[in-house]
């Protein structure tokens, strides 16, 4: 179960020019010992970006760049001035190291990872759906009254920069609170499209995993017992058509 407090951190991070200030919310959690615990997702997710090759949204120059995490993958989105569109999937998996695992110590050994690039139009049209839903607007789940936490189900996860200010939100499985919620609907609406319309867990059965137990949505030891494809390690890039 996800205990927490919410308390903004706000502080500035130079910008990659060294120019401009960035101000920066992030929410710390406290962890079940009931300690202060910023590394709950935030710190998680942004050592797992330097390890498949994501930018650092909180040192971002972007007019405007969105960033949507599931278990498996992260969406970015992105402008420099709101006329041309980009787009990125990058696909991942982290696998125990299969020694510790053996003593029942669950460590990440390897992250295998590709990308894919969606193309402008597409990556325009996913801005526009983002912002018809008012998704970026939309406050951490622990602010949302009735909006309530459980010990399994799913975590997405939304990172918003622009030149002056960078978010990084929260959001526990928000199909279940869909027909109770208008912001959990708005997420889930948004969840539907990815995988309904826009057919992104087809972009993932690309990445071919070799034989393994791999960690999933928080869970341990999700075991792959097929070896598709053997990856040596690194990311590959590829044009979404």
């Amino acid at each position: 179960m996800r205990i927490f407090i919410f308390i903004v951190i706000i502080f500035f991070v130079s910008s990659v020019y060294g120019q401009t200030k960035k101000m920066s919310t992030i929410p710390i959690y406290t962890n079940y010992k009931n300690e202060i615990d910023t590394s709950l997702w935030f710190k998680w997710k942004h050592d797992l970006a330097k390890q498949i090759n994501l930018q650092d949204l909180q040192t971002s120059t972007d007019t405007f760049h969105f960033r949507f995490w599931t278990d498996i993958q992260a969406i970015d989105i992105w402008t420099i001035d709101h006329s041309m569109y980009f787009g990125l999937i990058t696909n991942y998996a982290q696998q125990y190291d299969n020694i510790l695992l053996s003593k029942g110590i669950y460590t990440i050994g390897k992250v295998y990872s590709n990308q894919f690039i969606i193309d402008s139009s597409k990556a325009r049209h996913l801005f526009n759906i983002i912002e018809k839903l008012s998704v970026v607007a939309i406050a951490n789940d622990d602010k949302i009254k009735d909006w309530q936490q459980g010990f399994d189900g799913e975590e997405f996860l939304i990172e918003t920069s622009t030149p002056k200010l960078y978010n990084f939100k929260t959001y526990w499985t928000p199909r279940i609170f869909a027909d109770t919620l208008s912001e959990a609907k708005q997420i889930q609406t948004f969840i539907n499209y990815l995988y309904k319309d826009f057919k992104i867990y087809g972009y993932y059965e690309k990445l071919k995993l070799p034989e393994g137990n791999y960690r999933r949505n928080g869970i341990q030891g999700i075991k792959i017992k097929a070896i598709n494809q053997e990856i040596k390690g690194g990311s590959t890039i590829t044009d979404l058509l």
